[in-house]
């Protein structure tokens, strides 16, 4: 039967099952501490007393009614509770198991002698199978109730009939359905832990049971397809595996096969998607997250705020109204080439682009959608061509009205909005301020919609961030709760759902909005993405000032911002597989003695992260990788950095040890170094290579696209440096553009001149040293002279006064 669990990360569920079911039942032995009794009917037992025969019903927490329960428990106890308690989250899927980890750890941290859950375990818990509903989670003590009852009278069987019940579900689930629920607590209630009884029937027996936890939905699936019972049955499971494979012969087959939406239609006559409850589920997730603020209002209330000076300054008629637009509209939420058209547009007509910018901003009272309108009708189809582009124009504008009530708009982002909502599109051939007013109407319509389910949008801004930050979280996660939404947790209505399916962090809408951010082409970046989806491993070569490292860096940024995380490391002659793996450390003893310790380096370190957090992504970032004695420092890496799955062991700790699938590898390599000669083709089939040259992309330009961005006044300094790097001659030893690319001090010609003798020089000359005709080539003056056709003055001085203070007038003849 193909019932078990296929996407990403169940399997590690299942092998933690498998090992509960060993440690658990086959012995007495320990999730987390191997060796060691702790699922004995003596632990059982006193456990049982302590919290099954002493039910709180204060209205305090679980765990602080557990706390009390326990209290002057052996450590042994508390640790079982915790095995008890992991186990019963096993099934429950989630993107953070925060939340799980806490109410597991809490009594392991009461016990006199602490534990803690192996990573491995750790990585089980998510992103876990099965969302089994609310209901589960207010009656944890009956649910975590049953499992100790189940296993106490587990113990109690010979081990003859233990062998024989595992290797057969249906009598294991015949003595699961016999169980005489003894307790205090469980008297009376059988019927409640019943999804706790089914989810322990599909984690033992995964290939046989449904994964699904609840009952009635078991009896209605049964029900509406009896015509495919050949075999009259009475047992339920026995139905459904019967039902199954007819149905998959009509539809294929899938996770979660019964709760796809065109089977449940047929079996469920209560379903009915509830697409804006999703998409508010999703909101909530979101900004409960805290990632609201910081990435996406922050940002925009600056832009707002900088584009209404610039509205004051357009209908003042202002000398500089030009210059403060062009910095309003600076940033990503205009694409780069529509944004640098505009701002040309400024420069070359600036009469008409300021009648636009009044038609828009205009003190009158109109609406939204007649400034639209009117500007997109004053705005040339060779600046923004087509509708959506204009509208964004417009729309990023409108915020220097009112941020919170005008925000910024895409025609695409909104789109799949519309379509995952149901809300509908606008119609076909919609004008700019169609398309706008329909934008306007569905944020109007997600605050209400998110009101009612009680998330609390403050204006159209929180709507609209809310939007874009979950449509970049990639694709729709499935998750169609089996809850009924008219079932209230007070009535002890049983509920179950399914699963979470993580967001892949790098989807399109991702690497586009990196790709704005770092002036990049998106097709380079994705390029790069996929390379290190594919291979987990690549490297950045290319001359010196080039940005391979800054991109490194900020594709590992973009990792921890996903909720993975990263490190940095730099490689150089005396790094050591000691410093990179793992080696021994001077250290003092308790007693003050000189000893040694062996301690874990970076990379050990970073992929226990990456094992116990299996669903983001981790980088380790190499800087400089050739200047270290690569194979000496990387030892059995090389091997593992091509058999992920395999294990080697390590040479000190003799720990078995793997890579995980979800740590990736950056290193940067400076061309100009003499030492990549020393890389080996071992190395080199490991890794992808991406180019960072000053005569390709996604280098090439990137001073002019940068500079027209933050200092438009200096695109000549691109013109320079393109010159001086065509009589380079060779790609390797280009001149990179990050000698120009600070934030800070204006970008003059005193401020170009003093960087270009101070740094490019300095690093030309290395590359022509014992050549000085070819370096007297790229003397400042001589190159300017050569790029404005102007002859350079004999022995032109650096441009420095004599008391160091610049000279000139800041701009190039």
């Amino acid at each position: 039967m193909g019932t078990r669990i296929t996407n990403s990360g169940a399997e590690k569920v299942y092998t933690a099952a498998e090992a509960w079911v060993e440690q658990a039942l086959r012995s007495d032995g320990s999730l987390f501490t191997s060796g060691k009794a702790i699922w004995s009917s003596h632990l059982l037992g006193e456990l049982h007393q302590r919290f099954l025969n002493h039910p709180d019903e204060t209205s305090a927490s679980f765990l602080e009614k557990l706390q009390v329960q326990l209290e002057g428990s052996p450590p042994e106890v508390y640790q079982l509770m915790g095995e008890v308690l992991y186990f019963h989250f096993l099934i429950v899927s989630t993107k953070n198991s925060a939340n799980e980890r806490q109410v597991i750890n809490s009594p392991l941290g009461w016990s006199p002698s602490p534990v803690g859950i192996p990573p491995k375990l750790v990585a089980a818990l998510t992103p876990g199978i099965l969302n089994p509903g609310q209901y589960f989670h207010v009656t944890r003590p009956f649910q975590v109730g049953f499992l100790i009852e189940f296993v106490e009278q587990w113990k109690e069987r010979e081990s003859d009939e233990q062998r024989r019940l595992l290797a057969n579900p249906w009598e294991f689930k015949d003595f699961i359905k016999r169980l005489d629920l003894r307790s205090a607590l469980l008297q009376g209630y059988p019927h409640i832990p019943r999804t706790q009884r089914e989810a322990l029937l599909h984690l033992v027996f995964p290939d046989t049971f449904e994964a699904m936890v609840s009952a009635d939905h078991k009896d209605s699936i049964a029900k509406a397809f009896a015509k495919f019972v050949i075999v009259p049955e009475e047992d339920v499971d026995r139905k459904l595996q019967q039902i199954r494979p007819a149905l998959e012969g009509q539809h294929g087959s899938g996770d979660h096969f019964f709760y796809r939406p065109e089977i449940r239609s047929q079996w469920d006559d209560k379903y009915e998607p509830d697409l804006w409850g999703e998409f508010v589920r999703r909101g909530r997730e979101y900004v409960d997250a805290g990632r609201l603020e910081s990435e996406e209002i922050e940002y925009k209330v600056e832009i707002g705020r900088k584009l209404a000076k610039a509205r004051e300054a357009a209908l003042a008629g202002s000398e500089d109204w030009g210059s403060q637009v062009k910095g309003g509209v600076a940033g990503n939420l205009i694409f780069r080439i529509e944004q640098s058209k505009f701002r040309h547009w400024i420069d070359e007509s600036p009469d008409d682009a300021l009648l636009a910018l009044q038609a828009l901003w205009t003190r009158d009272a109109l609406a939204a959608a007649e400034r639209v309108s009117d500007f997109s009708d004053l705005l040339p189809r060779s600046v923004n061509s087509g509708p959506g582009v204009r509208l964004t124009t417009a729309s990023v504008l409108l915020m220097g009205l009112d941020v919170e009530q005008y925000p910024p708009l895409r025609v695409g982002v909104f789109n799949e909005a519309y379509d995952r909502t149901g809300y509908g599109r606008p119609e076909r051939g919609a004008d700019e301020a169609a398309l706008y007013d329909h934008a306007l109407g569905f944020l109007d319509r997600f605050i209400k919609e998110a009101s009612e389910r009680g998330l609390s949008l403050r204006h159209r801004l929180d709507a609209q961030s809310v939007v874009w930050g979950i449509q970049e979280d990639g694709d729709a996660l499935v998750e169609a709760t089996e809850e009924d939404p008219d079932t209230q947790v007070g009535e002890l209505e049983e509920g179950c759902g399914l699963p979470l399916t993580p967001a892949d962090p790098w989807t399109s809408p991702k690497v586009e909005a990196l790709a704005r951010e770092l002036l990049w082409e998106t097709g380079g970046l994705q390029k790069i993405v996929d390379g290190l989806k594919d291979k987990r491993q690549a490297i950045f070569q290319g001359p010196p000032g080039t940005g391979k490292t800054y991109v490194a860096k900020r594709l590992a940024e973009w990792c921890r911002e996903q909720g993975g995380d990263f490190r940095i490391v730099q490689f150089h002659p005396s790094y050591s597989y000691e410093d990179f793996v793992e080696g021994f450390r001077p250290t003092l003893t308790d007693n003050g003695q000189a000893g040694f310790k062996l301690t874990q380096g970076p990379l050990r370190r970073i992929a226990e992260q990456a094992e116990a957090n299996p669903d983001a992504t981790f980088i380790l970032v190499i800087d400089e990788i050739n200047r270290g004695n690569v194979a000496k420092v990387l030892g059995e890496l090389y091997f593992l950095l091509e058999y992920r799955n395999e294990k080697v062991g390590l040479q000190y700790s003799n720990d078995q040890f793997s890579l995980p699938d979800n740590l990736w590898f950056i290193g940067t390599m400076n061309t100009t170094d003499r030492s990549i000669a020393l890389v080996d083709a071992a190395l080199r089939r490991r890794f992808y290579f991406f180019g960072f040259f000053p005569d390709e992309l996604p280098v090439q330009g990137l001073l002019g696209r940068w500079l027209e961005e933050n200092n438009p006044e200096a695109k000549w300094v691109a013109d320079l440096v393109d010159l001086a790097n065509s009589k380079l001659g060779d790609r390797h030893l280009g001149i990179g553009p990050s000698y120009f690319m600070k934030n800070g001090a204006p970008l003059d010609e005193r401020r170009v001149r003093f960087i270009w003798e101070q740094a490019v020089i300095p690093y030309i000359e290395e590359q022509c040293f014992g050549d000085e005709d070819k370096l007297r080539e790229f003397g400042y003056d001589r190159l300017k002279g050569e790029l404005y056709g102007t002859a350079p003055e004999p022995d032109a001085g650096t441009g420095l006064s004599e008391g160091g203070e610049y000279e000139g007038n800041g701009q190039p003849e």
